[in-house]
């Protein structure tokens, strides 16, 4: 990898069972979205190494998840206060603080583990997801919120109840 973008990223993977059947919380709501626009700026292309303009991403992932998570909890009816706890993409702890102070939360509803393990990319959310399972557990009547923005300037929220 390129060494200006290489130590930036942590080595980790991470995945996801979902199936329709019954399980610790369901998918209430849900938002996908996607800007080619931007896709010079975050890339990857067979045989060449990962280029990423930092500025451009952190600038426009800090736009792009808070609007996001704002879009799942309207379509599912809740408020960033009713939740109780944000798993996200863990690019740097800035982005997070961003994020909290966009949707007017304390910073300390977002789960964080970027001290531990450096931005692991796409399985960070994961990482996350599996260390507060482990550490907290759905409860009933619970509310948590996955958002992750990714290459090719794709992102996305998730609301679990």
């Amino acid at each position: 990898m390129d060494k200006n973008v290489a130590v930036l990223f942590g080595d980790g993977a991470g995945a996801c069972l979902v199936s329709p059947g019954d399980g610790p919380g369901r998918i209430a709501a849900s938002v996908l979205s996607s800007d080619g626009a931007f896709a010079e700026n975050l890339r990857l292309e067979f045989g060449r190494t990962l280029e990423m303009d930092g500025r451009t991403v952190i600038l426009q992932a800090s736009r792009k998840l808070p609007r996001a998570i704002a879009q799942v909890l309207e379509k599912g009816a809740r408020k960033a206060a009713d939740v109780e706890v944000f798993l996200m993409h863990q690019a740097n702890r800035n982005l997070t603080v961003r994020v909290a102070q966009a949707l007017g939360v304390a910073e300390e509803k977002f789960y964080s583990n970027i001290r531990r393990y450096g931005n692991t990319s796409s399985a960070s959310m994961l990482i996350a997801a599996s260390e507060w399972w482990r550490d907290n557990g759905f409860r009933p009547g619970a509310i948590v919120v996955f958002a992750a923005f990714g290459a090719g300037f794709h992102w996305g929220a998730l609301l679990v109840e």
